[in-house]
């Protein structure tokens, strides 16, 4: 679904991403961590398309996207969430949910004019907030969700775009313990469901090993350690990377 080949990226005169490679496969999901500043959010943007690419290629089903901008490669597919919630706090969910719809239906101006098209809009809407258990909230503003929640409406909002590769940004942030393990559950359906594909940068490490099926260990900007969590876990590397030989 996504190759990565010799992705170098670089800011000024720092290279902030340096000859990174790497497959992502179909349905398959795939955890990034490493210390702060080696160039995780980075790669999510290059990917995305929210950063120029100086050197290397991306590939997402065949597809050269290299040089595309970050809409056409939403509209191809791939979705993305941010660090800070990347919703629209001034609207209501269902107005955050709707903005999906359209995108993924290409609905025309004129569809709220259509009772067919809006029937078919309220039910996506509504079966998306019960999976994620906001439905009570459906016609509240975003902003006054909490943290966990807010990444909920954007999980939420992912899956109503229709993409298959999903790039996920520290979804645990400013979220409580509890609301982690919905995060997870509502991560892990939204991949077996449509046989998606999911990319997450995370810090909280027990929370990312026991979700995704391979980890890669990013280390000042390149690709330092890869394998499957249980492996990468017990490897005495990872312990370098983060408290030194």
């Amino acid at each position: 679904m996504l190759t990565v080949e010799n992705l170098f990226v670089k800011f000024g005169k720092s290279v902030i991403l340096h000859d990174v490679s790497l497959n992502i496969q179909k349905g398959e999901m795939v955890g990034i961590i490493g210390p702060n500043g080696c160039g995780k959010t980075t790669f999510l943007n290059a990917i995305s398309g929210f950063v120029p690419v100086n050197a290397g290629s991306i590939l997402y089903n065949d597809d050269d996207v290299t040089k595309w901008p970050a809409f056409k490669r939403a509209r191809a597919g791939i979705g993305r969430s941010f660090q800070s919630a990347g919703v629209f706090r001034e609207m209501t969910l269902e107005e955050n949910l709707i903005i999906a719809v359209e995108h993924a239906h290409n609905y025309a101006w004129w569809w709220k004019f259509s009772a067919k098209h809006r029937s078919i809009a309220d039910k996506m809407v509504d079966e998306a907030l019960h999976e994620v258990g906001l439905h009570a909230h459906k016609h509240s503003l975003a902003g006054v969700l909490s943290g966990g929640q807010l990444r909920l409406l954007e999980l939420a909002r992912l899956k109503l775009s229709g993409g298959d590769l999903m790039l996920i940004d520290e979804p645990t942030a400013g979220v409580s313990p509890a609301m982690r393990k919905i995060l997870a559950e509502t991560i892990t359906k939204l991949a077996k469901e449509g046989n998606r594909s999911i990319m997450i940068v995370e810090h909280d490490m027990k929370f990312l090993f026991d979700l995704v099926d391979r980890v890669i260990v990013f280390v000042e900007g390149q690709k330092y350690l890869e394998g499957k969590p249980e492996d990468v876990q017990k490897d005495k590397r990872l312990q370098e990377v983060y408290f030194g030989s």
